[in-house]
């Protein structure tokens, strides 16, 4: 009777064995044919012996929730885009000359500025020299400095139609020193350059 009870048992094993399969969907356990995971007597999954981390099933031994990915941060909203606005301006330069000379040496800086302008309104010119010399001579240079000012700032694309002259002689210095000399006095020998205009200012 012995015999009969133990060959039973192994059959009962080799039959429950037979019925246990690995299924691709609990890969690294033990399945039933019903396709779920066989457990042990202690209610644990059954794991073949391939079985790695990454196989854990929930319900099992090893089994980790998986960590929900962060969101991804919003993108920042764009910056509103610059208003452009016009705007009325004014500025002055300045022409400096040698002593007894109308010879223009630059007005690069000035036509650069005018190109810079959405619109040129007028260029007022105003000649200058200083106190050496007869006030009707001194005149006349004021006048051939504004013409030769006038003439550069036409040759350098400006509109003679919008440059306005105006010379004093020597009646309006500048600079006035203790002893008077050519050289204290370089800064009355000169022509003032006024640039009305239009302007595009971002806000």
């Amino acid at each position: 009777m012995k015999k009969i009870a133990i060959a039973s048992g192994i059959l009962l094993a080799v039959t429950a064995a037979a019925n246990v399969q690995a299924h691709p969907e609990n890969e690294g356990y033990a399945t039933t044919t019903a396709e779920t995971v066989w457990r042990t007597g202690f209610g644990d999954c059954w794991r073949h012996g391939f079985w790695k981390e990454d196989n854990a099933i929930k319900g099992c031994d090893g089994y980790k929730e998986p960590v929900a990915a962060a969101a991804p941060a919003p993108k920042p909203a764009p910056a509103p885009a610059p208003t452009v606005k016009n705007m009325l301006v004014s500025e002055t330069h300045i022409v400096y000359f040698d002593y007894d000379s109308s010879e223009v040496k630059s007005v690069a800086e000035i036509t650069a500025y005018v190109s810079s302008l959405t619109r040129l309104k007028s260029i007022s010119l105003s000649g200058h020299t200083d106190k050496f010399g007869a006030n009707d001579y001194n005149m006349a240079l004021s006048r051939k400095r504004v013409n030769a000012v006038a003439e550069a700032l036409t040759a350098g694309g400006v509109n003679p139609n919008l440059i306005l002259t105006d010379y004093s002689g020597e009646a309006n210095p500048v600079k006035t020193c203790e002893t008077d000399t050519k050289a204290c006095l370089a800064e009355n020998r000169r022509v003032e350059v006024t640039i009305n205009g239009v302007k595009q200012v971002k806000q």
